[in-house]
This record gives structure tokens, C-alpha cells and sequence, in this order.
């Protein structure tokens, strides 16, 4: 038995969506986890796990994500969290015309048992819309355009979305190594 651990409800919806096909539902432990401040997504979900296992006792998994900005040098990284509350919409707009404009989302999920912590990553590569677009999907997903889409993740119904998604990836990942 291995539970999820979020207080994202918009992350908990996608995940238990994510694992709907799977022999059982998905256990869900609704836990506000402190969060490191790194710009090395490894220890930012590393840390998550160890805290959540920690106010848990039980084994677990959770999820981080970074948005790595090309024209950024991969600024925010996985310090997305506290620059789209500070910046919101305004992230399209902080790329000079001209600029590239490629990013990448990656999304880590970390599995933790008391014994053993294991991290799995998924990647998608695309660009920064040059203005937010779509209501749907979490925080700065309206400005995201997967590769080979012409929408961004906000304009995409849920199942569409979370096939081009690095979470999804990353879960998928997971799922195959514990035998889920």
C-alpha cells in the first residue's frame, strides 16, 4: 500500500486522474509538506519525500516540478512555485521579443518507504507562449506549448493534457518500478 502526499488539490486531481487505470485506487494523504528552497529539483523532492514520510510513517510518494527557462539560464527551475506567485501572467511577457523562448517542464516524483527513497523524472520540452492562454491546468500550464502542439497545457482538456505531461512521465515511471 503506497499512498500520494499533496495539499494541491489541482495536483490531486491529476494524479488520481493519472492513475485511474491502475488495479487499485489511488491512496491519497491530503498533507501540507514543508518545501526546501533549491534550485536542484533532486533535493527539493528529495526533502519533500523525507518530510512527508516523516509526519506520515507510512510508505509514500511525492511530486515537484521545475520550468527551466532557456532565455532564463533555467531560471526558475523548481523555484516556480514562489516565481509564478510573485509573477503570474507577466512570465510570457519577461522574454524580450526575438529571444528564444524554449523552455522545459520537468517533474520528479520521489517514492520513500523509511528505507528506501527512489526518484523518477519525467521531461517535456516546448516554449513560453508570448501571452497566457487557456483557463485550464495548474499555476503557469496556460504558458506552456508542449513540442509539436500548437496549444498550451491550459487550453487542453485533462486527458490531453497529462498525455504530453512531464508528471505523467514521471508517474508512469514510478508505477512500472514498484509494479503498479
Amino acid at each position: 500500500m503506497v499512498y500520494f502526499v499533496s495539499s494541491n488539490e489541482d495536483t490531486l486531481e491529476d494524479m488520481i486522474h493519472a492513475w485511474k487505470d491502475g488495479p487499485t485506487p489511488l491512496r491519497v494523504l491530503r498533507l501540507d509538506v514543508p518545501e526546501v528552497l533549491s534550485s536542484d529539483l533532486d533535493v527539493v523532492v528529495r526533502e519533500k519525500a523525507l518530510a512527508a514520510f516523516r509526519l506520515a510513517l507510512v510508505p509514500l510518494f511525492v511530486e515537484h516540478g521545475g520550468l527551466f527557462i532557456e532565455h532564463l539560464n533555467g531560471f526558475p527551475g523548481p523555484l516556480v512555485k514562489p516565481f509564478w506567485e510573485r509573477l503570474q501572467d507577466r512570465i510570457c511577457s519577461i522574454i524580450p521579443p526575438g529571444m528564444s523562448r524554449a523552455a522545459r517542464v520537468v517533474q520528479k516524483v520521489c517514492y520513500c518507504d523509511g528505507r528506501t527513497l527512489r526518484i523518477y523524472t519525467g521531461s517535456v520540452l516546448g516554449e513560453i507562449a508570448c501571452e497566457r492562454r487557456g483557463d485550464g491546468g495548474i499555476h503557469w500550464e496556460p504558458m506552456f506549448i508542449p513540442a509539436g502542439h500548437a496549444r498550451t497545457l491550459g487550453q487542453m482538456h485533462r486527458d490531453e493534457r497529462l498525455r504530453c505531461s512531464a508528471r505523467t512521465e514521471a508517474l508512469r515511471a514510478f508505477r512500472s518500478d514498484i509494479g503498479l
